[in-house]
């Protein structure tokens, strides 16, 4: 389906909405998609295979992992639990133990949700331990409360405590934290389980975890820098999304000890090191957008443009496309001219510039768009940049940097 009218681009370029099985037709293949690699090896690695899966944010990671979740070898081999972190919990104030219990929620629910009930024992012993964890809310001991709906209850409360109020999350962790090897236990239990199951159909649990790339630089590295440890004990295989500066930080190898799997979903590379234009990615990031509206929606040299600042980072042009759209619409045009796209443009270079506000990141960007790499005496600003899209990464082949196109008239460059 396509947008007939300038109203419906404006709905259809929702920049926070990823492609999913509704919207197959949007989807535009990359050829250096890593996709057809991670489906082989989930499929023939038998073993509890942790993946880290990359890309800025905006590259089109959810609807990716979307694809390989309704992929047909992965869903009759798996039991598929895939959630978004961001829903469940505060990105901003995020710890392992905070990530485990939303493991735990979503196991549990799932299994309950799809009719493979968990065995008595196991049942029992969970509710035994959530009673001695931590009160964090009132729970109904009503006879007409199964024993499933308190240990849901409980885990419903405990994220909602740590979604919100800092007050009650630091009390609830200061009880909870010291008890997260018993959380595993149960996880392993809850998994195993699950793929012993009668109804199962002998299915392994694959776990794909959306938006670990969005909390902040400090945050992630601390999850998987310094907790990786305990985040590879769940017994199944899990995918991780991971922001791009976890990968392409100095500490990477004390990542890879125990996370040895990775994989990035690279930006269209739209434009050479050199300058030049790309032009199969150029153009398969005019397909994105003509999949979604009918050309004549959009002149030709306005759809360029929006290829071209949005620095073949999918998100970047669905939002950019999406602003001009209702700039038309203010301006009571028929299409999409390229004096909306620069005053969409112009609206998102105020954002970038009002986030640089550090000397020392504009002499970062600087570097970076001589040379094409990534080099700095600091690492925490430079990460930072990369982090909030002001430098993008190219990985195609040996790969390379830029500063982003929208960014780069703030630099003078």
């Amino acid at each position: 389906m396509k947008a007939s009218y300038l109203g419906k681009v404006i709905e259809y370029f929702n920049p926070m909405r990823s492609l999913d099985a509704s919207r197959k037709d949007w989807y535009v293949d990359r050829p250096d998609s890593p996709h057809e690699e991670i489906k082989v090896l989930l499929l023939n690695d038998p073993t509890p295979l942790k993946i880290l899966f990359s890309g800025h944010i905006g590259s089109g990671k959810s609807s990716a992992l979307n694809c390989l979740a309704i992929d047909a070898d992965i869903k009759n081999r798996f039991f598929i639990v895939q959630f978004s972190v961001e829903r469940d919990l505060n990105i901003f104030d995020l710890t392992y133990s905070d990530l485990l219990l939303a493991i735990g929620k979503r196991l549990f629910d799932q299994a309950d949700g799809t009719g493979l009930s968990l065995d008595n024992k196991l049942l029992s012993d969970l509710e035994k331990w959530t009673t001695e964890v931590a009160v964090v809310s009132n729970r109904s001991q009503s006879a007409d409360v199964t024993v499933k709906g308190r240990i849901s209850a409980w885990f419903l409360s405990a994220v909602g405590t740590l979604k919100t109020g800092y007050s009650q999350n630091k009390e609830f962790r200061q009880k909870f934290e010291p008890r997260v090897s018993e959380l595993i236990f149960f996880i392993n239990r809850i998994i195993r389980a699950i793929e012993t199951h009668e109804q199962g159909g002998g299915k392994s649990v694959l776990l794909v975890i959306e938006d670990l790339d969005k909390p902040p630089v400090d945050v992630s590295m601390d999850l998987f820098l310094t907790k990786g440890t305990v985040l590879v004990q769940p017994e199944c295989k899990i995918v991780f999304t991971v922001p791009t500066s976890v990968l392409y930080s100095g500490q990477i190898k004390v990542v890879q000890q125990n996370f040895p799997v990775q994989y990035v979903l690279p930006n269209f590379k739209t434009k050479e090191p050199s300058g030049e234009k790309s032009e199969t990615p150029w153009n398969s990031m005019r397909d994105i957008a003509l999949r979604r509206m009918d050309a004549q929606l959009i002149d030709s040299a306005a759809l360029d443009y929006a290829v071209e600042m949005s620095g073949g980072v999918t998100r970047e042009l669905i939002r950019i496309v999406q602003a001009a759209a209702l700039r038309a619409v203010v301006s009571k045009a028929n299409s999409i001219q390229r004096a909306h796209v620069e005053h969409a443009v112009v609206k998102f270079r105020g954002e970038y510039n009002n986030q640089l506000t550090r000397q020392d990141s504009v002499q970062i960007l600087l570097d970076v768009h001589k040379t094409h790499q990534l080099r700095s005496q600091d690492e925490k600003p430079m990460l930072d940049l990369l982090h909030n899209l002001m430098i993008l990464h190219y990985p195609n082949g040996a790969g390379w940097y830029e500063v982003n196109p929208i960014v780069r008239q703030l630099i003078g460059v």
